[in-house]
């Protein structure tokens, strides 16, 4: 991993969601989101919970894309995740510590408790291990990005205060946000009959998990994973519109012409 360069410009958005029978409208002046100009990155460390771990984790079906895309990948490229059933950031300093030792990362994702970045109890301090963390990532040579997660089933106004609480963490601390988040939103406005949850409503369901690896396929390696010839043994028209909701939420997050 060389470099990476981040972009800023001034603009309105508006962001409109409709989930369910609830419409939410989001309309905020802000910079626009952090893009990262990078190299492809073979090596991956994702931090998290089981929101990353579930449905044999985001990982595998990532890996898998990259596969589709070329079958060299699967020499190339290595993806590993250190999970915690219901673990809050902060959990993991140790292992993370011992694991950025381990070997040169390119790209370490951090995932927090599913409401640390929006709950007042909860949002300093995840504010402050994000920064340490990022800071140890950054030393490392390695570049933190942080999982926008989604909003529970029947909660759609999460999604907004998701957006806005991970947007900010990620202008404070220069760090990419990748907008998984955004993504459950769109698909469950577009897509007819799609279901994105586990009955528990807050964990994803298999198509939950590979819309989320769509999302980082797409903005971290900054291509389309609408072409790929993997679908996670889900329906393929069902496969087929959530690789295209993570290209187009990824494409209007990061404003790609």
């Amino acid at each position: 991993m060389n470099s990476y360069r981040y972009f800023r410009t001034m603009k309105c958005l508006l962001l409109g969601l409709v989930l369910a029978t609830l419409e939410v409208t989001l309309v905020q002046a802000r910079e626009s989101t952090p893009i990262a100009e990078m190299e492809p990155p073979e090596s991956i460390l994702f931090v998290g919970n089981s929101f990353t771990f579930y449905n044999n984790a985001i990982y595998t079906h990532l890996r898998k894309l990259l596969v589709a895309e070329d079958a060299s990948s699967r020499q190339r490229i290595f993806l590993k995740s250190m999970t915690t059933s219901g673990a809050m950031l902060a959990d993991h300093a140790g292992g993370l510590e011992q694991l950025l030792a381990s070997r040169n990362w390119d790209v370490v994702v951090l995932q927090g408790q599913s409401r640390e970045a929006i709950d007042k109890d909860m949002a300093a301090a995840f504010e402050s291990t994000a920064r340490t963390y990022s800071e140890a990532i950054r030393a490392r040579g390695a570049e933190p990005v942080l999982f926008m997660t989604w909003a529970y089933a029947g909660q759609p106004e999460m999604t907004a205060e998701l957006a806005t609480g991970f947007e900010y963490l990620g202008r404070k601390l220069d760090v990419m946000v990748i907008p998984v988040g955004l993504a459950f939103g769109r698909a469950m406005d577009t897509i007819n009959g799609v279901v994105l949850h586990d009955p528990d409503t807050k964990h994803p369901s298999l198509a939950g998990t590979y819309l989320a690896a769509a999302v980082f396929y797409a903005s971290l390696y900054g291509k389309s994973p609408v072409p790929l010839d993997y679908n996670a043994g889900l329906d393929e028209t069902i496969a087929l519109q959530l690789r295209q909701a993570a290209w187009q939420t990824v494409s209007e997050y990061y404003s790609v012409e």
